[in-house]
């Protein structure tokens, strides 16, 4: 199933979790999100997206949705940034991705990572890219409200080694 997603979603690591939640929160603790970090969240999600975000010790910076797509709206996130932000987390949701491009060069012109909570939008496209592939890590569920269905489960995908590394060692206690 790791190869499979890695390959449909077109990077190179993929690592399967209890669920989409350990995915979200693994992928946060993966980039060395923790506390006095915030990170951008949108205010219209499941409530793990922040949740995952408290558990990191770090704190969840809620900013409103396109009206259309009911993702985070890109023109409102450079407002709500501080020195102590370190992530941006879209969420694609009900099947709809978020406005990737203008996040990814919020993202890259602030030096933050993107961790693309794609729980609800496993097969979605933005201009062609697959969900999960544009950020620093992709996460994705396999509860039963979702596309793919297992009971419950979560994966992780990523194009940077580093990451993969540090994902795996942390979805398997510390051990590589």
């Amino acid at each position: 199933l790791e190869a499979a997603l890695a390959t449909y979603v077109g990077v190179k690591h993929c690592v399967a979790l209890a669920s989409g939640t350990e995915a979200i929160l693994v992928a946060l603790m993966a980039l060395g999100i923790g506390p006095g970090d915030e990170v951008i969240v949108p205010c219209f999600s499941l409530i793990v997206s922040a949740t995952a975000v408290i558990l990191t010790g770090a704190r969840p910076v809620l900013v409103d949705v396109d009206p259309v797509t009911w993702c985070l709206d890109p023109a409102l996130i450079e407002r709500k940034l501080t020195d102590r932000t370190r992530a941006i987390m879209p969420v694609h949701l009900l099947g709809l991705p978020a406005d990737m491009d203008p996040i990814m060069d919020v993202a890259r012109t602030r030096k933050l990572s993107v961790v693309e909570d794609s729980a609800e939008t496993m097969f979605a496209r933005y201009k062609g890219r697959k969900v999960g592939s544009m950020g620093d890590i992709g996460c994705f569920s396999t509860y039963v409200a979702h596309y793919i269905v297992t009971g419950v489960g979560g994966l992780a995908t990523t194009r940077d080694p580093d990451l993969y590394i540090r994902l795996r060692s942390l979805m398997n206690h510390g051990r590589d």
